[in-house]
């Protein structure tokens, strides 16, 4: 049970917020509300109040830097992109489709679920007025990227938090590799969940202010990815790079250490193409990512998901491990052929997607994937829906047929989204993070960046304000159409200079 002062810092988090909205630029106020909070915050500790969605670590800095973006956001210079109607379109579709689905999941599932001894209550439309309540709370953090962090410089603080997080986050994990975790206990006087699942090979699994030890894994995976794009982005610049190098190869060392192997295997992954791959390169395979994750329920309800070929790897590294996973592929199947009853809306809240014993009485299922969850409660609108809006943003940036300058930055950011889509397969690592960066990336494809990487600013502390009528010609010039020139042409104008 939470402390007296677990609630305190949950409820003081306002005031921090406001200290970093004084003391940071805009973005960075923003960003680290966000992240700062997710690292910091007790884990299960929340109060619910009728009517209102639960008040937990999630919705209290969500709430906080909304409230302070409206009061302190000045209007953006960027112009919205006349060609981003469709995007507009499609983003809005996906959003109503998330928001509106509820209602048609309460009304096929009014009726009462009873096998054996099981018996599950039929659902109501205050029901529908909760989960959609609950929903537009969980939505905040993608508008908040979309509106506010809709530039590279708003990519680039995200990468750099990331990274300045995650190397913050290295010492008190170090310190729960050595005695155990035991952070979480001293400072708010509960575990957040079973101890047993944080020993793993003879030694311990961090858990710092983190709900599991795999929230902590695979935030260091994505502060490994942001490092060493950031590494590449100084050094296509003729900026010093080596301290992100530096950081990355830290962060793979403490990730090691961590025991987590698939935020290991990520990380190796992703953080080498990144450093391999070009610009174009790395969106493709974002591309990628992003319809596999989409299309993954349907891939794997077909048999096309290699999942033989995974256990037998993870058999091949450690017997636990493979059954481990064996048991998350078998709940896996018997999940996903329960949602398959109701595929459209799913069968709704109160345990009904999942498997009972009728005899018992006894939940004998364990959800795992976040993907498994939305299907399951909210059917194939829901899960489309929520996965559509982390997932077509990647899709529209590649649609566009141009990627903005030679930056690595966007393109670094979205393999970073990459790693956190593919982790939320086999975890429910949905997090407020995921969502800021998803609508950071959504709203880049909806305004007209400017050009040369000059950056316009939303704010009024970052800096990076251009005078209007610099800002004016630059987009005069951005719409002028590029002639090209012929090799006689600048040997005629290189005379004419003479």
């Amino acid at each position: 049970m939470p402390n007296l002062f677990a609630y305190l810092v949950l409820f003081s988090w306002p005031l921090v917020a406001v200290a970093l909205f004084r003391l940071m630029s805009f973005e960075r106020a923003l960003v680290w509300t966000i992240i700062a909070g997710h690292l910091l915050l007790p884990s299960e500790t929340q109060i619910k109040f009728p009517m209102i969605p639960v008040i937990d670590r999630s919705t209290v800095p969500a709430l906080s830097a909304t409230l302070l973006c409206l009061l302190m956001a000045r209007k953006t210079t960027l112009k919205p992109d006349p060609m981003a109607r469709t995007r507009k379109i499609v983003l809005l579709g996906l959003l109503g489709l998330v928001v509106l689905t509820p209602l048609l999941t309460v009304v096929q599932n009014t009726q009462p679920f009873i096998n054996g001894k099981v018996h599950l209550p039929g659902l109501r439309f205050y029901d529908a007025y909760n989960m959609m309540s609950g929903i537009i709370f969980q939505m905040v953090p993608f508008w908040l990227g979309l509106r506010y962090l809709n530039t590279r410089e708003g990519h680039k603080v995200l990468l750099e938090a990331f990274v300045i997080g995650g190397f913050l986050y290295t010492f008190p994990a170090l310190l729960e590799v050595r005695i155990s975790p035991q952070l979480h206990r001293w400072v708010y006087g509960f575990f957040p969940h079973n101890f047993v699942q944080s020993i793993r090979d003879g030694g311990f699994r961090p858990t710092v202010f983190l709900n599991h030890g795999l929230m902590v894994g695979i935030f260091f995976a994505l502060s490994i990815v942001s490092a060493i794009v950031l590494y590449r982005e100084a050094r296509r610049e003729g900026r010093q790079a080596v301290y992100w190098l530096a950081a990355a190869i830290w962060l793979t060392g403490t990730l090691y250490l961590t025991k987590t192997l698939g935020a290991l295997a990520l990380a190796a992954i992703f953080a080498t193409a990144t450093m391999l791959l070009g610009r174009r390169l790395q969106v493709t395979l974002g591309v990628f990512v992003a319809v596999v994750v989409l299309l993954y329920p349907m891939l794997r309800g077909a048999g096309l998901i290699p999942v033989d070929t995974v256990h037998d790897i993870a058999a091949s590294i450690s017997e636990e491990r493979a059954s481990s996973l064996k048991f998350r592929l078998d709940n896996e199947d018997a999940l996903l052929a329960r949602a398959n009853e109701k595929p459209l809306a799913g069968w709704g809240g109160w345990g009904r997607n999942s498997i009972f014993d009728p005899d018992s009485g006894r939940m004998t299922s364990i959800t795992d994937g976040i993907w498994l969850i939305f299907i399951g409660i909210y059917g194939w609108f829901g899960y489309i829906g929520r996965f559509g809006l982390l997932t077509v943003p990647i899709l529209l940036f590649a649609l566009r047929g141009r990627l903005n300058g030679p930056s690595m930055i966007t393109p670094g950011l979205i393999m970073v989204l990459s790693v956190a889509l593919v982790d939320l397969l086999p975890n429910a690592g949905l997090v407020n993070y995921v969502w800021l960066m998803a609508g950071a990336i959504a709203g880049f494809v909806l305004w007209r960046q400017p050009i040369d990487g000059a950056e316009a600013s939303v704010t009024p502390s970052s800096g990076g304000l251009l005078p209007a009528g610099r800002v004016r010609a630059a987009w005069l010039m951005a719409e002028e159409p590029a002639t090209p020139i012929g090799r006689q042409d600048r040997l005629d104008r290189r005379r004419s200079r003479r």
